[in-house]
């Protein structure tokens, strides 16, 4: 992504797994901020061992558009998620930070935005990445942002069970 010169994130699991516990997973996924971004010339960058499907889809959860990219011989597949205009994705990816991870620079959300975007998924996998999150860094999170968004986003009361279980699970 960095030498295709894309602006993107890493989001989804390998974001939470940077603020919190690894855990499994069979996919990577990006948001792609950088408008009418050249599909081809990332697939060329990145060889053969990569196949991109053809066909846009959408994200269920967020319908979002997608579009997928397999590793030739594994279960392993890259998502990548066109940036929306919605006032809280076009916010996180403006709050977005550059890290270390695996030995390359590379671009995710902040570990406030990560809690708040899996609040909004809410499945089961999503709710213990938030507890892990916020249980590895309660003491560094900027909690008024945090409720601030989470009371626009309507998520007030999913913050608020979340950050007990996690502070539970410390006990």
């Amino acid at each position: 992504m960095n030498e295709a010169g894309l602006d993107y994130m890493l989001v989804g699991s390998f974001s939470s797994m940077y603020y919190s516990f690894p855990r499994s997973t069979t996919d990577a996924d990006f948001v792609i901020g950088t408008p009418e971004w050249d599909t081809s010339a990332l697939a060329d960058r990145l060889g053969n061992a990569f196949k991109f499907d053809s066909q846009l889809s959408f994200e269920l959860i967020g319908g979002t558009v997608k579009k997928e990219i397999q590793i030739i011989g594994t279960p392993f597949r890259i998502e990548l998620f066109e940036l929306t205009d919605q006032a809280f994705d076009q916010s996180r990816f403006a709050r977005r930070r550059k890290v270390s991870l695996g030995g390359m620079e590379v671009w995710i959300p902040t570990a406030e935005d990560v809690i708040l975007q899996k609040l909004i998924w809410s499945r089961p996998r999503d709710l213990d990445d938030v507890i892990g999150v916020i249980a590895v860094n309660h003491n560094n999170l900027d909690t008024a942002y945090l409720q601030q968004r989470a009371d626009q986003l309507g998520l007030t009361e999913s913050l608020k069970d979340t950050w007990a279980k996690a502070i539970e699970s410390q006990d």
